[in-house]
């Protein structure tokens, strides 16, 4: 499931630098560039989740551009654009914007959850999982994130896979075994945050080095 723009962290922090008569006005993709950077990042915010609501991609698209016309290093721009072009099945494109998007905030795990997505749509899970684990990494709490990336771990290696990965944790750690069969099978299954909640209260205890080679041996990396 994608993240909405609504949803993004970055937009607790906004103020409204303008009247909200302002904000509120139906907004124009035409103008000057001195018009456009005029523009105060909730207006640019506003309209963008207008368009998302009504699912107009194309429009959602135009307004991620012209935001980005304006203010080309405003990672919120490139979201806007990746969102769109993810909906559009302009996968390529989508995956170019959220690393855009990444590459002016890099902790954004919305955005990584989102590539996630935009490579698991267009056929490429292990990068997928990849950009899962870097959105649990920075952010253990963020349980949708550990649904995609335990969800897709499963449909790609299947049932014998995701049980010899299994194994190999168990040897090295029993505990996280159980954590992350709770999490790959069981809450990907039930969608129940209360089976999900106690396994991320356990991951988030992890060490940088702990959590690496937990990642290590169910994605066989050496």
């Amino acid at each position: 499931m994608p993240d909405r723009i609504a949803l993004l962290p970055l937009l607790l922090a906004l103020a409204f630098t303008g009247p909200v008569a302002a904000a509120a006005q139906t907004f124009g993709l035409d103008g000057s560039q001195a018009v456009l950077a005029a523009r105060s990042q909730a207006e640019w915010v506003l309209q963008a989740q207008v368009l998302e609501k009504r699912a107009d991609w194309p429009g959602l698209l135009a307004w991620g551009q012209t935001w980005a016309q304006a203010d080309a290093k405003n990672p919120l721009a490139w979201f806007v654009q990746g969102r769109a072009l993810g909906e559009l099945g302009r996968f390529a494109e989508a995956i170019a914007a959220y690393q855009r998007n990444l590459r002016f905030a890099p902790g954004d795990v919305y955005a990584h959850n989102n590539l996630g997505n935009t490579y698991r749509d267009s056929g490429r899970p292990r990068e997928a999982m990849q950009a899962y684990r870097a959105a649990v990494e920075t952010d253990p709490d963020y349980i949708q994130a550990w649904h995609n990336l335990g969800l897709t771990f499963y449909l790609t290696k299947g049932q014998a896979g995701v049980t010899q990965a299994l194994q190999k944790l168990q040897a090295s750690d029993p505990a996280l075994a159980d954590v992350w069969r709770t999490l790959a099978i069981e809450y990907s299954i039930t969608r129940d945050e209360r089976v999900a909640r106690q396994a991320v209260r356990v991951l988030r205890g992890l060490s940088a080095a702990e959590r690496a080679r937990m990642f290590g041996i169910l994605f066989d990396e050496g």
